[in-house]
């Protein structure tokens, strides 16, 4: 059984985190799953005697689970679970007076260390299937919303919070161009502001500016692009100016279920965005492209990008393998490779 204490101090500090340190609904959401874990593991035991608790927090995190799935969750999880935690009790410690007795000292000891995950290859949309998706048929407003938001998270590489919180007036199709900036009411990764760019593929943008053409046909500037459709009719709904905190999971059942409907495989909105960044970066001919492709997608680095999306699956990893053993390609002018070069040693610099 949960302590109620235990219960009340973590209301206590997600007031304090939306409040004083002011993160984002989605940010929140995210601790609040990170700390569920920690009120399982302490149980009835009060959080001031955490020190003492067996299995420690890291130990316990190496064996939880509470979506009912099998095996390990991953590393990348459990150290951001155990990194909120962390926040969490420093948190405590500096607020509330009866619980001083947790030092720093012992708040640093909750991590785990040398902690990796089984490779595996990163799940990306292909541009052979979203070729597919954007030819698939859609008769009815809801299946032509789904795929030209399928499409649209792949040409553009945005993250679903954002999608479906942006006004028709921060979408240019003509020019490629999305506005991401919170002033408009974008629901972007930490308030961040962004000029971000569609990929130039002729049959995908076909797809977004029929949607486009639509959606502007029936709503003003303000309204939303991922345009809310009536339960009754299932027209556009053209009285409403904001959005609740449930319309991602509105675009991802809308996505899912005419998918499965078309019978093409579903994938979750973020693997779109995979999608993108892994076709930028197959694309790139040098690090400006690299960088271009990063700023893009609104990574605070080039070494983000890298870290996380510059992951090849088997059998890209053959297909460059094989090209090193083909003939020697005519070369570029000195001059061109010099700055080629030039430019790699910078990057690598800089990202160390």
């Amino acid at each position: 059984m949960i302590n109620k204490d235990n219960w009340r101090l973590t209301k206590k500090y997600y007031e304090y985190r939306l409040s004083v340190d002011q993160i984002t609904i989605g940010s929140l959401k995210k601790e609040q799953t990170h700390l569920r874990y920690l009120l399982e593991w302490a149980q009835e035991k009060p959080f001031r005697e955490v020190m003492k608790i067996r299995p420690s927090f890291p130990e316990y995190m190496l064996t939880a689970r509470m979506d009912g799935e099998e095996g390990q969750l991953s590393a990348v999880y459990i150290k951001k679970t155990l990194a909120t935690a962390r926040l969490f009790f420093t948190w405590l410690s500096d607020n509330e007076y009866s619980y001083k007795r947790i030092k720093q000292a012992w708040i640093k000891t909750v991590k785990v260390k040398r902690l990796s995950d089984i490779p595996k290859n990163a799940e990306a949309v292909s541009l052979e299937e979203i070729c597919k998706i954007a030819a698939s048929p859609a008769n009815s407003i809801q299946e032509r919303r789904a795929r030209a938001a399928a499409v649209f998270l792949y040409l553009s590489g945005i993250r679903i919070g954002a999608f479906v919180s942006l006004p028709i007036q921060a979408v240019d199709i003509a020019n490629k161009k999305i506005i991401q900036s919170p002033s408009l009411g974008v629901r972007t990764k930490n308030s961040k502001h962004a000029v971000t760019f569609l990929l130039d593929i002729p049959e995908l943008l076909k797809v977004v500016k029929d949607w486009d053409n639509e959606v502007r046909s029936a709503l003003p500037p303000n309204g939303y692009w991922f345009a809310p459709l009536s339960n009754v009719t299932g027209k556009i709904e053209k009285n409403i100016v904001s959005i609740g905190e449930h319309r991602e999971t509105i675009a991802r059942r809308n996505i899912k279920e005419w998918l499965e409907r078309v019978g093409l495989p579903y994938h979750s909105p973020h693997k779109f965005r995979h999608g993108h960044i892994h076709y930028g970066l197959a694309n790139s001919k040098d690090v400006a492209d690299y960088k271009a492709v990063s700023l893009n997608v609104m990574h605070s680095s080039m070494k983000i990008t890298d870290q996380f999306y510059s992951v090849h699956n088997d059998d890209e990893v053959k297909k460059r393998i094989d090209s090193l053993s083909l003939p020697p390609q005519p070369a570029s002018t000195e001059e061109e490779m010099i700055k080629l070069l030039r430019d790699f040693v910078l990057w690598r610099q800089k990202n160390k």
